[in-house]
């Protein structure tokens, strides 16, 4: 999804390759070829000529062999040899190894950015709880909303379900946690490291 999205032009490939240079551990000459050949992607083209391609990075054509089999070396990009429809073999490219080292780049920042939305809402929750309340909550309290958020309950079912229990007059959490779970769309539970990231924010909390 992530190669088709680059070259249907959804993504801009030469920005990416610019914006995440410095985690990708490229040098600039290892940018303009990337980029070089992923213009070539864009034309629906999987064969490079050295020669022409020398010319794009401005060096020879020695060093730009020297630097193509260097970015196949560090895993950025491959070549293999397919058949052609009259029975020759020629050599082609696919820069799917650095699409997926943009891809995790990618994926890597989204759960960065869940995590700290994820601790933003644990801290409101137990804020909330406690206005709702007028107390402090305790550390079984808290330990209990520490379970909510490893089931991966979100803040807007804890949010409902401190409506329904001062609709009722009740405030304790153990009250919330019957309203919580008395949902038939029971929640997912969470890997465990998510469980320990968690963990960890509740005990600074306390």
């Amino acid at each position: 999804m992530f190669r088709k999205m680059i070259e249907e032009g959804y993504l801009n490939i030469h920005k990416l390759i610019l914006k995440e240079q410095t985690k990708l551990g490229l040098q600039s000459d290892e940018v303009v070829l990337l980029s070089a050949l992923a213009t070539l992607i864009e034309k629906k083209k999987n064969t490079v000529s050295i020669t022409s391609l020398s010319k794009t990075l401005n060096l020879s054509v020695s060093k730009t062999g020297e630097l193509f089999t260097e970015m196949i070396q560090k895993g950025y990009l491959n070549t293999e040899l397919e058949l052609k429809s009259d029975g020759k073999e020629k050599e082609v490219f696919s820069l799917d190894p650095l699409f997926e080292k943009i891809k995790a780049i990618f994926e890597t920042e989204i759960n960065q950015q869940k995590e700290i939305k994820q601790d933003s809402d644990i801290v409101y929750v137990i804020q909330a709880i406690e206005k709702a309340f007028d107390r402090a909550l305790s550390s079984f309290d808290l330990e209990m909303i520490k379970e909510w958020f490893t089931e991966s309950f979100t803040r807007a079912q804890i949010e409902n379900a401190i409506a329904v229990a001062l609709n009722h007059h009740k405030k304790t959490v153990s009250y919330l946690d019957r309203v919580l779970r008395s949902d038939d769309l029971q929640p997912t539970q969470l890997d465990d490291k998510k469980k320990a990231a968690i963990d960890k924010l509740m005990r600074g909390i306390k």
